[in-house]
């Protein structure tokens, strides 16, 4: 009984020294071998918040291993004694202890430890794979991306290469459909490109800067537009990314500028269907005298209706100049080249999760000119969710990089309603201070209620780290003081010594904590999963990126014939519904009376051309 006592003592001993060296190899920088020795005894994130538990002590862990270790040390040694040289038994014993732990260890760092016990997940349907993580404490798996995914980590968290590019190539091994914003194009593209580059689903990208690798693409097709309160959001996503900040205040500039843009979409697309374009609509105001177009739109009587405010201030040349002059300047930034070739032709399906053609976009953005694009990328990916949020298609997914730098309408309620569709959304700020400045705080707050699973990075904004502490709430962390004290009467002194407990609340993941996160350090919350939330190291995967090849040609020459037969299309449809102006007709003179009876021969008649006069 002795001997066991001073066996188990040992080990605790043991346990102390382990723990102790491997707080010493972390100040030295040294991490693989405390992340390993950790993962063997299954000591994660979460033991460490309800460390008050004496199970979940380091030293008594690293202790219990220690016995489980030696022991099967000496199993094994005492069935090799018959074979065991004399004299050799403790060697044998010893070394026999070190190669258990190796194997072992091997077999954690695998990701296949012995001894962990898994329940048996619920069976998940065939159109609902499990995306999952590795980690430095082994896999996490979130059974259902369906619930969204939202991501938030500042420049350098390694949110790309440990959650972004890893979702891209399990979403292509699952031939999930969807779209990509990808806002330094190609990064992500290329790994669309290698990810998908055997899958059945096909790839479009669309891109404003190298056109040979960019689809032609139109969202306010005639199919796409179906009534004009779709034409209505095109114009209000176009302008709401041009000038955000009055979009928020919705004075009568900007709603003038959308009724306009509405009503010159509805009008081409009721009769001129071949130009129902954006680029078309765009070049109708700017080249159209102001009084030209009004009269113009209001030969349609759906879109009269749109444009009568704007035509009941036709008496007041100033005002009607004023409001010509604020949306020209705002379509003005449109007016290219570049953007009238890619807006204007019609190569993409906006079906992307249609059974019959599978399909995956990627619409890519420049990061020298984002603010220049955003409307148009806004308006693609505003017209895509809408095709996709349809039940009976195809799984799919909405992955947005950076997203806040656009901005679609009604975004924060499509994670909600998208979700019974088969629809996932992944959403990656780099801070929520820069989604709240694009959305507000109210919408911000309901896109991510609506938005399940959440990972958080390092961060430095003092209210991120406030929400995330917040969000992991408190424990009761147990206090032991002591205190002693010393009297002295008649003479004589005496001492005592007190000790006492207090327990007291603690945040469970300090700020600090999140502060001091590392690049590929991710804490947050899995609504239906491995595990509820975790505090860990996420593994980078190999990248599966390829170049896109350039699958297009087109020249300066081309692009420029374009914007000109644009513009030109625009003038003669202008002139093919222009009256010719006629000169004003003078009144017509009294005819001289006619005396009764035969006249003079002599008298002069009037003349045939007297009724036709003028």
């Amino acid at each position: 009984m002795f001997t066991l006592f001073f066996i188990i003592g040992t080990c605790i001993l043991l346990g102390y020294l382990i723990a102790i060296s491997l707080g010493f190899l972390r100040q030295l920088g040294i991490n693989f071998i405390p992340d390993l020795a950790l993962r063997m005894i299954f000591y994660t994130r979460k033991t460490h918040f309800n460390n008050h538990v004496l199970w979940n002590k380091l030293w008594l862990r690293f202790g219990v291993l220690a016995i489980v270790l030696i022991f099967c040390g000496l199993v094994i040694s005492f069935i090799l004694n018959p074979i065991t040289p004399r004299g050799y038994h403790s060697s044998v014993w010893f070394y026999t202890t070190i190669l258990l732990t190796g194997v072992y260890g091997y077999w954690i760092h695998t990701g296949k430890p012995l001894f962990r016990w898994q329940a048996e997940p619920e069976p998940l349907p065939d159109d609902q794979p499990r995306f999952s993580f590795m980690t430095v404490d082994g896999v996490l798996e979130l059974y259902n991306i369906f619930r969204g995914i939202f991501i938030c980590g500042g420049p350098g968290t390694g949110k790309s290469k440990s959650l972004i590019e890893p979702i891209i190539q399990q979403s292509a091994a699952a031939n999930f459909t969807g779209i990509l914003y990808d806002r330094k194009f190609p990064t992500l593209a290329e790994e669309v490109a290698g990810a998908y580059g055997s899958s059945s689903v096909t790839t479009f990208y669309v891109n404003f800067t190298d056109l040979t690798r960019s689809h032609r693409i139109n969202p306010v097709s005639p199919r796409l537009i179906t009534n004009a309160s779709y034409a209505r959001e095109a114009a209000m996503t176009t302008f709401s990314n041009l000038d955000y900040k009055s979009s928020l205040k919705r004075d009568i500039w900007l709603q003038t500028a959308e009724a306009l843009l509405t009503g010159s979409l509805w009008f081409l697309r009721n009769n001129y269907p071949q130009f129902c374009t954006l680029p078309h609509a765009s070049s109708l105001i700017i080249e159209t005298q102001p009084k030209a177009l009004l009269e113009l739109l209001s030969t349609d009587e759906e879109v009269r209706g749109s444009v009568a405010a704007i035509t009941s201030s036709q008496d007041s040349e100033k005002t009607l100049a004023s409001i010509f002059t604020t949306v020209q300047s705002y379509l003005a930034v449109l007016n290219t080249p570049e953007i009238f070739w890619v807006m204007s032709g019609d190569e993409v399906p906006f079906d992307l999760n249609n059974p019959e053609k599978p399909s995956f976009l990627v619409v890519g953005n420049d990061a020298d000119l984002p603010t220049t694009y955003s409307p148009l990328i806004s308006l693609i990916i505003a017209t895509a969710t809408k095709r996709m949020n349809k039940p009976g298609r195809l799984p799919s997914i909405i992955i947005l990089d950076e997203a806040p730098t656009l901005f679609i309408p009604n975004f924060h309620e499509l994670p909600a309603t998208a979700r019974s569709s088969k629809v996932a959304t992944v959403y990656a700020v780099q801070d929520i201070s820069q989604m709240e400045g694009q959305l507000g705080p109210q919408q911000s707050e309901m896109l991510l209620g609506n938005l399940s699973n959440q990972f958080y990075g390092r961060s430095t904004n003092p209210k991120t780290l406030q929400r995330v502490t917040t969000l992991f709430g408190k424990q009761d962390v147990e206090y032991l003081s002591y205190s002693s004290g010393q009297s002295s009467s008649s003479g004589s002194s005496s001492s005592s010594q007190n000790a006492s407990t207090s327990i007291q609340q603690r945040d469970r993941l300090p700020m600090q904590t999140i502060r001091d996160l590392q690049t590929g350090q991710f804490a947050g919350f899995i609504a239906e999963g491995s595990t509820n939330e975790f505090v860990t190291q996420f593994m980078a995967q190999p990248s599966k990126a390829v170049p896109i090849k350039p699958f297009t040609t087109v020249s300066d020459e081309e692009k420029r014939a374009n914007f000109r037969q644009i513009k030109e299309d625009v003038r003669q449809l202008v002139r093919d519904n222009t009256k010719p102006s006629k000169p004003d007709s003078p009144t017509e003179p009294p005819k001289p009376d006619q005396p009764d009876g035969p006249q003079r021969p002599d008298s002069p008649q009037p003349s045939d051309d007297w009724e036709h006069y003028g």
